[in-house]
């Protein structure tokens, strides 16, 4: 049996990989500049606690090394596909990913894309804060029920 059907196949599902990726905001473009900024906030932060009195230049110099690793890596070296490829591989079909990038091109799918970030991270908020609300009434439980037990 030859590999060359496989080999397409692969190529075929890494095409619709990259599409949906782009779709959903996860370019190696968009990515990249994600964790460019977020580099960059760091180590800025980092070396005005560290260096108060630090030549300005050194922030320029900071956020333009982070740019070009990031541009090295995510798309030039193509590192961020390397690594999701074999996730969605895992997770979908290549039918399934067909099915999803026709529905992103929907205006339902566009507003999907949109909204379930800001869903995600606001049930995550909503979710500490009920968390933050159950502690007291855990500590409560548990001092009781150690009390009972003869635990200190």
């Amino acid at each position: 049996m030859s590999l060359q059907p496989q080999t397409a196949f692969q190529h075929q599902k890494k095409i619709l990989i990259d599409k949906l990726l782009a779709q959903t905001g996860q370019s190696a473009v968009a990515v990249g500049k994600q964790y460019s900024d977020l580099f960059t906030q760091q180590m800025t932060l980092i070396l005005k606690q560290s260096k108060p009195d630090i030549n300005p230049k050194a922030f320029d110099i900071v956020e333009e090394e982070i740019n070009a690793i990031m541009d090295e890596e995510f798309v030039i070296n193509d590192s961020f596909k390397t690594m999701m490829y074999p996730i969605y591989n895992k997770h979908f079909t290549e039918d399934e990913l067909r099915k999803m990038i026709e529905i992103n091109d929907t205006e339902f799918g566009k507003k999907l894309i949109r909204v379930m970030p800001l869903i995600s991270q606001e049930g995550m908020l909503v979710g500490q804060e009920f968390g933050q609300k159950l502690g007291p009434k855990i500590q409560k439980r548990i001092t009781k029920r150690f009390k009972e037990e003869g635990i200190k």
